[in-house]
């Protein structure tokens, strides 16, 4: 009967915590998605939608449950960030639901270690498993938004010499970069939604402010080398005065180059990386088909000749060996 509480204890947790990951995930995932609404950005500004989908006070209290060192606390918030949570209370759900889903975990381990008799090992075990598994709640989400953000940040990269073209038609029929960034982001939303919410984000912070803190917080959100230098190129283009469309082209075209290059480079590397799997799969097979042969016919002639009568038989052998021994114990000359 116990053994079924703690199986039943185990799965609910298991069940739980699978349950809980998912939906945080799957409800952020559906907010950044909105973010290309124009109503929401709206609400983001302060209006009474906003506030009701603030985060609660129990929420925010969660959230400060488990300390965090403000070093860790700024990559959390910036992992969100690279994988698309730009609510300004996305950093308050992902601690408050990791926090709420490890006390939870250690209260359901700490009530079935309650339950267990006394003077058995059952009880420490489950305290055991529950700080495990407490840990394994901690460190499970991290892992999970720094994976997402990097897929995100990825697809972003690839998908950026592309929207980037866009954008160099649209300044080359007349646009201005903020109407290319606008039109750009509803032309590839179907194929680079990634993108389509980054340049929406871009439009919106260059009608609050300038282009170029645009471009600048934008580099700061996916920290790579190839934003980083679209921000830099357009911020020096827009301060010398030079034609914006032709820095963008230039630009695209050197991503796609080292796109390019990489793909040959990781090409060129996988001859090694195949070396391995042909000695270890391959070479065994050709050794075999050529050493079978002579191994086979050698145990074939090694067994006739042992046998008796053989070549290699000890009796033959003698037999011949006495034949062929000359008789120098011959008898005396009488003479």
């Amino acid at each position: 009967m116990f053994a079924n509480l703690i199986t039943a204890g185990a799965f609910l947790t298991i069940a739980l915590f699978v349950f809980m990951v998912s939906e945080a995930f799957r409800n952020a995932r559906m907010r950044a998605r909105a973010l290309a609404d124009l109503d929401l950005g709206k609400a983001e500004r302060g209006s009474s939608s906003a506030k009701r989908h603030a985060p609660s006070a129990f929420r925010r209290a969660m959230a400060g449950v488990i300390p965090q060192f403000g070093s860790e606390v700024e990559k959390i918030e910036k992992d969100l960030k690279r994988a698309g949570y730009y609510r300004p209370w996305a950093l308050v759900d992902y601690l408050s639901s990791r926090n709420s889903l490890i006390v939870m975990v250690l209260i359901g381990f700490l009530a079935l270690a309650t339950l267990a008799p006394p003077g058995s090992n059952i009880g420490p075990t489950l305290i055991g498993a529950g700080l495990i598994t407490a840990m394994l709640g901690y460190g499970l989400p991290r892992l999970l938004l720094g994976s997402q953000a990097k897929a995100r940040v990825d697809r972003i990269q690839k998908g950026l010499p592309d929207a980037l073209d866009i954008v160099h038609m649209c300044l080359s029929g007349g646009l201005s970069l903020r109407d290319s960034f606008a039109r750009v982001s509803q032309e590839i939303e179907f194929f680079h939604p990634e993108i389509a919410i980054e340049f929406e984000v871009i439009r919106r912070q260059s009608e609050a402010d300038t282009m170029s803190k645009a471009l600048r917080n934008f580099a700061d959100r996916i920290d790579t080398p190839d934003v980083t230098a679209l921000a830099s190129l357009v911020t020096q283009a827009d301060k010398l005065g030079t034609h914006v469309a032709e820095a963008v082209t230039e630009f695209a075209v050197g991503v796609r180059r080292s796109f390019q290059q990489n793909a040959e480079e990781r090409a060129n590397k996988t001859t090694i990386k195949l070396l391995f799997p042909v000695v270890l799969c391959l070479a065994p097979p050709i050794y075999i088909l050529l050493m079978g042969p002579p191994l086979l016919q050698m145990r074939d002639f090694i067994t006739e000749g042992n046998q008796p009568g053989g070549i290699l038989d000890s009796a033959s052998m003698t037999e011949g060996a006495a034949a062929l021994t000359p008789d120098i114990t011959g008898t005396p000359d009488n003479n």
